[in-house]
C-alpha cells in the first residue's frame, strides 16, 4: 500500500496549512486607504487627454460626457472633481505607455476602453458610451473588393489585427494614415473609396463633406466595447464608491440626461458583406 494512501489525510492538512500561511500573508498587506485619502484632500483627481469628443471637449461649459459623470460622481462621493489634462493619454493605444501616477489621477477617463487589455493595467467601470470599429464612404457603402480604403487605428486598443485580416480577406487595399488630416485630405482627393477607423475619433475630424455616411462594420467580426472610466487596481474602497455612485445616477436618469446632451443616443447604421 501507497504512502499516500496509508495518510490520506496528508493533503489535506498541506492544503489547509497553505490557505493559512496566505492569509496570514495578507493581514501584512497595507490597508486600501484610496477612498479615504480622496476625502481627506477633499478631491477626486480626473486625468483626461487634451480633447477626446465628445467624451472630453475643451470647453468649461460643455466639457464633455465623461467629465460631467465624473463631477457628479465625486459630488455623490462628497468631494470636488480635480480635472487633470493629460496630453500623453490616447498617444498609444497601450495605457500603460500614458505614464500616469497616483499623484496625478484617481481615476481616468477620454479614450478608455473596456478592453481585455486595458483591464489588464487598470479596473475599468463601464460608461454608455460605445466604441468599435467604424467606416465612412459616400454612398455608405462597405468596402469592396479592389477598392483601396484609409485606415487610422486611433488609440483605444480595439484589435487592429482582426481589421487587417478582415480587409485582406475581403480584397481590399488598405492604407494606414498618419493623422486625421491625412484621411481628410485622401478622401476629398478621391484616392481612397472611403476610411476605417475607431467611433469616437471619427466624431473628431472635420470630414467637409455632409454626405459621408457612418457606419459599424460587421459586429459579427467586430464586437463593440463600451468605454470606461479606468481606476488603479488594489483601490478596491474607492473603485466601490464611484460604483455605487454610478449605479445611483443611472437610476435616478442623470446619466441618460447628460448622455442626450453630447448625442451618444445618436443611431449608427450597420453594414454586412
Amino acid at each position: 500500500m501507497s504512502r499516500a494512501r496509508r495518510h490520506p489525510w496528508l493533503r489535506s492538512a498541506a492544503n489547509i496549512g497553505l490557505i493559512a500561511v496566505l492569509l496570514v500573508a495578507v493581514s501584512f498587506l497595507p490597508p486600501d486607504n484610496s477612498l479615504a485619502e480622496v476625502r481627506q484632500t477633499g478631491a477626486l483627481k480626473l486625468c483626461v487627454p487634451e480633447s477626446y469628443p465628445p467624451l472630453v471637449l475643451a470647453d468649461p461649459e460643455m466639457p464633455g460626457f465623461d467629465v460631467e459623470l465624473a463631477r457628479l460622481v465625486a459630488e455623490e462621493i462628497g468631494v470636488r472633481l480635480a480635472v487633470n489634462v493629460m496630453p500623453s493619454i490616447g498617444r498609444d493605444f497601450n495605457p500603460r505607455n500614458w505614464g500616469l501616477t497616483r499623484a496625478q489621477c484617481n481615476m481616468t477617463a477620454g479614450g478608455v476602453a473596456d478592453t481585455v487589455q486595458t483591464r489588464n493595467f487598470l479596473q475599468t467601470l463601464p460608461t454608455p458610451a460605445e466604441t468599435g470599429w467604424v467606416g465612412i464612404s459616400i454612398d455608405g457603402a462597405m468596402p469592396a473588393a479592389g477598392a483601396t480604403w484609409a485606415v487610422w487605428p486611433g488609440t483605444s486598443g480595439l484589435d487592429r489585427l482582426a481589421l487587417s485580416g478582415w480587409l485582406r480577406e475581403s480584397g481590399v487595399r488598405a492604407r494606414l494614415v498618419r493623422s486625421p488630416q491625412e484621411l481628410v485630405q485622401l478622401l476629398a482627393s478621391g484616392e481612397v473609396s472611403g476610411a476605417i477607423m475607431e467611433r469616437f475619433a471619427s466624431t473628431a475630424i472635420e470630414f467637409g463633406n455632409n454626405s459621408y455616411q457612418l457606419f459599424w462594420l460587421p459586429q459579427d467580426r467586430f464586437p463593440r466595447f463600451r468605454m470606461a472610466f479606468g481606476l488603479w487596481k488594489g483601490d478596491q474602497t474607492l473603485y466601490r464608491a464611484v460604483r455605487e455612485a454610478m449605479q445611483k445616477l443611472d437610476r435616478s436618469g442623470a446619466v441618460y440626461f447628460i448622455g442626450s446632451r453630447y448625442g451618444l443616443g445618436q443611431q449608427i447604421g450597420s453594414r454586412s458583406q
